[in-house]
């Protein structure tokens, strides 16, 4: 669970808590007025509720897109870079699209294939009265080999410290009945598109993690066309939803 998670849940079980002990000692509890005042005029309160609740979850909905995450940043920054050339490489946070090589391969843990690098989850399989399914992650791991990307003018080395994968699909998934297991892959041979912060030592560039902008994240570099062309789309289509719903939030509160 994250930390907002358990932010929530430790807010219901104290206002609980609160409640009970204020039920049992009454004036004697801090904010007793308000309390008592709340009690008495309870289906007041609560129709009140039925309102104040939607507009909640939505501010808690915007506030969490805006949260930043590796991810974010990544797609962020991405769109904003110019794609370089690795012969000319500048050292500084940079994107790079070409062909990976691999040369110390790993093991997948799901299907046992030789890779550069893997993104594996393990879930809970949970099934409903209805013996539907439902999925619950309980181990997440990412580990990734040093590996080169090269394109039409050179070829540089990565050291993928804290690499994220990003809109990567999974490559393989098996379950025994109670788990499942997902395992996401990169290869040798396929085409991708890194950002990065290009560094050098003894004279040899290479590409690391960014410290400033705490990056270092790697997607297929067809999909992230796909993304960039309809991720505006699907802003202005969030927009509308949100200027939507805050008119009918307003004509409720009339």
């Amino acid at each position: 669970m994250s930390k907002t998670g358990y932010a929530v849940i430790g807010i219901v079980v104290f206002c609980f808590l609160y409640f009970i002990l204020w039920r049992i000692f009454k004036e004697k509890m801090p904010f007793h007025g308000y309390l008592d005042h709340i009690y008495k005029n309870y289906d007041d309160y609560a129709g009140h509720a039925l309102i104040f609740f939607p507009v909640l979850i939505f501010v808690f909905i915007f506030l969490n897109a805006l949260r930043p995450t590796a991810s974010k940043r990544f797609l962020r920054l991405q769109a904003s870079l110019p794609t370089s050339k690795i012969q000319s490489i500048a050292k500084g946070l940079v994107e790079l699209e070409g062909t990976l090589i691999m040369k110390d391969p790993l093991i997948s843990p799901v299907d046992h294939e030789l890779c550069i690098g893997y993104y594996y989850t393990i879930e809970d399989i949970e099934r409903d009265d209805d013996n539907r399914e439902s999925y619950r992650t309980v181990h997440k791991e990412t580990r990734c080999a040093i590996f080169s990307i090269k394109d039409d003018t050179g070829i540089i080395e990565v050291q993928p410290d804290g690499i994220e994968f990003i809109l990567l699909g999974e490559t393989n998934i098996s379950s025994n009945g109670s788990k499942r297991y997902k395992e996401t892959l990169l290869k040798d041979g396929q085409k991708m598109l890194l950002v990065g912060y290009a560094d050098v030592k003894d004279g040899v560039p290479f590409i690391r993690k960014d410290d400033r902008y705490k990056v270092l994240g790697i997607t297929s570099a067809s999909g992230i066309t796909v993304w960039n062309t309809y991720q505006p789309l699907l802003r202005s289509f969030l927009f509308t939803c949100s200027v939507i719903l805050l008119i009918i939030i307003y004509i409720l509160l009339q």
